[in-house]
C-alpha cells in the first residue's frame, strides 16, 4: 500500500511539473506561432534566459523572441505563449522565412556537437536563434557562446546546420536578445549563406 502510494505521489508529480521541464526543441516544433507572429511563418526564433545567464542545459531558456514571416515585427514571449512585448521593424533581411514545424533536430545535441567540434567541453550558450539560409535553404541552428575569459555583452555565434552537419564559425554578437531595435538599424542576416 505504502509503495503504491508512493508511486501515485510520483506520478503525480510528473503530471504536475512545470512546464520548462519540457525540451526547447519540442516547445520551438509544437508552439502555434502565428498569433504571435501574425504571419504563418517566421524569419527568427530564439530563446534565451531571463535572468541574462548563460546556460549549458539550452531546455532552461525560458525567455523566447521571434521575427515574424515578413520581416516586420519582432515579438518577445513566454512558454505560455503570452506577448511580452513587439515592436515593429522597418524590414528583416538575409534569412529566409521557415515554418517552426519543420524543426526536428534536437537544439542541445547540436549544442553538443558544436562544442565537441570547437574544442569547448564546458561552454555555455547565452542565446540561440533557429533561422533558415537564403541560398541553401537550410535551417541553422545559431548559438551565441560568451566570448572568454570576460562574459560581458559580447559572444561569438556558433552555427550548425542539422541537415548538412556543418558547423561553422559566425561574428562577434551581443549576447542578449531585447525587444528594442539596434541603433544600427534590422538589417538581419548575412546575406551570404
Amino acid at each position: 500500500m505504502r509503495k503504491l502510494l508512493m508511486l501515485s505521489v510520483g506520478a503525480m508529480l510528473v503530471a504536475v511539473s512545470p512546464v520548462h521541464a519540457q525540451s526547447l526543441t519540442f516547445f520551438f516544433k509544437t508552439a502555434y506561432l502565428e498569433p504571435l507572429a501574425q504571419t504563418p511563418t517566421v524569419l527568427n526564433l530564439a530563446a534565451q534566459s531571463s535572468r541574462k545567464v548563460p546556460q549549458a542545459d539550452l531546455n532552461a531558456f525560458d525567455d523566447y523572441f521571434l521575427i515574424n514571416g515578413n520581416g516586420r515585427l519582432k515579438v518577445n514571449f513566454n512558454r505560455q505563449l503570452q506577448n511580452k512585448g513587439q515592436v515593429d521593424l522597418p524590414g528583416w533581411v538575409g534569412v529566409a522565412p521557415f515554418n517552426n514545424f519543420a524543426i526536428s533536430y534536437d537544439l542541445q545535441s547540436g549544442f553538443e556537437r558544436v562544442k565537441e567540434h570547437f574544442g569547448m567541453p564546458t561552454a555555455r550558450a547565452a542565446r540561440v536563434t533557429v533561422y533558415r539560409t537564403l541560398n541553401t535553404g537550410q535551417l541553422v541552428y545559431d548559438y551565441a557562446v560568451p566570448n572568454l575569459p570576460t562574459a560581458g555583452s559580447s559572444c561569438r555565434e556558433y552555427l550548425f546546420s542539422p541537415d548538412s552537419g556543418q558547423i561553422e564559425l559566425g561574428m562577434t554578437v551581443t549576447c542578449y536578445m531585447t525587444i528594442q531595435v539596434s541603433a544600427r538599424g534590422a538589417a538581419g542576416r548575412r546575406l551570404a549563406r
